[in-house]
């Protein structure tokens, strides 16, 4: 096979620079710079725009190879260099940090910067953090797999409370909030920026253990059992605060029943399983005996341990084996002190259930 020639190789990286430019032109159309906001409104006369990248003094001699940056990427950039060296936080200087995340949405320094432009505006009355929040809808719909637009809007809407609520977080309207959410996740119901921020708000405005939040995730699980997202949600909605409700029974007990009837729909869910296995560990103390059972049984049903036969129902490829079901037998066998039970396990997830990953399970049989 012939080597490519590095003048061709450069030509190539050329074209791709110039298609991501182009992807950055129709990208702005999709991203307006900033609401209600045109660039007749502002003057930049008294600017001098600082050259960016290759053009910058500090580098111009020593660039290698030139990137082909759009007329209007270096025109908003250079311009946002002059205002962040001046620390100008002024409504100007707001239009061009807007244009500059609507060309570059990942660009974490000038969400900093813009952060400080609208906290000044908003202490002088000068803007609207209303208005910023809904900017930030618009830019998180058109961005969906941005990660600094979550951070950003949570210090938003902090700043939002503490200036126009006293710190009184009840007083914030948590509809808009979830309508964001909500859409993004329609689109992916995975997305784990959005999970983050849906994290922040249980968290930040102590939503723990909330019926609708709950029901949010039993929505989500029945629509795709293998969400994981949602499992991992529904364990944070219900026990990421450490409180001792975890241990109420009531809801141990509910747990483990929704679990269960998730689990026969796809038998081989890990996301099902990993939560069965927690709860599992939750129902270890004398109290919740009869939930140890029931959890056990669970298991033993799907490791056909119960029949007596599990080899030879093994050999003839029985539909109702579950393989994360012995991870989770192997445990109670450690827990009850069965140590040959467990290696049986162990064995047999080496040797027929799950060979490719025979060293690890070999490896967890030797610590037995």
């Amino acid at each position: 096979m012939s080597e490519i020639k590095p003048e061709l190789g450069f030509y190539i990286w050329q074209y791709c620079l110039g298609f991501l430019f182009v992807y950055l032109d129709s990208h702005f159309e999709e991203n307006p710079p900033c609401m209600e906001m045109e660039c007749g409104e502002y003057n930049f006369d008294d600017i001098s725009p600082l050259p960016i990248g290759d053009e910058a003094a500090e580098v111009k001699d020593i660039v290698l190879c030139k990137i082909m940056y759009t007329d209007e990427f270096k025109q908003v950039f250079s311009y946002l260099r002059a205002l962040m060296e001046k620390e100008e936080l002024s409504r100007r200087a707001m239009y061009v940090a807007c244009r500059a995340i609507s060309l570059v949405p990942a660009h974490y320094t000038v969400w900093e910067y813009k952060f400080r432009i609208v906290k000044e505006l908003v202490n002088k009355n000068e803007y609207d953090v209303l208005q910023e929040l809904e900017w930030c809808s618009h830019v998180s719909l058109a961005n969906e797999k941005n990660y600094q637009i979550w951070h950003y809007r949570e210090m938003v809407i902090e700043l939002l409370i503490n200036t126009a609520y006293g710190g009184e977080k009840e007083k914030y309207d948590l509809c808009g909030e979830y309508d964001i959410i909500k859409q993004m996740l329609a689109r992916d119901t995975k997305n784990y920026h959005v999970w983050s921020h849906k994290r922040w708000v249980v968290q930040y405005f102590g939503l723990f253990r909330s019926g609708e939040e709950l029901q949010y995730t039993e929505t989500l699980i029945d629509e795709d059992v293998r969400n994981n997202s949602a499992w991992n949600f529904r364990h944070f909605i219900l026990f990421g605060d450490k409180a001792d409700a975890k241990k109420n029974r009531d809801t141990l007990s509910h747990e483990i029943g929704f679990t269960i009837s998730q689990i026969a729909r796809a038998i081989t869910n890990p996301s099902s399983w990993n939560y069965l296995k927690f709860l599992y560990g939750e129902c270890l103390q004398e109290e919740f005996r009869d939930l140890y059972d029931e959890i056990k049984k669970t298991v033993l049903q799907y490791t056909l341990s119960a029949s007596g036969d599990e080899e030879r129902l093994l050999d003839q490829g029985h539909h109702r084996v579950a393989v994360p079901a012995f991870e989770v037998l192997a445990e109670m066998h450690a827990h009850e002190g069965d140590a040959d039970a467990q290696r049986h396990v162990y064995g047999l997830l080496a040797e027929k259930l799950d060979p490719v990953r025979r060293n690890y399970w070999k490896y967890k049989s030797s610590l037995v």
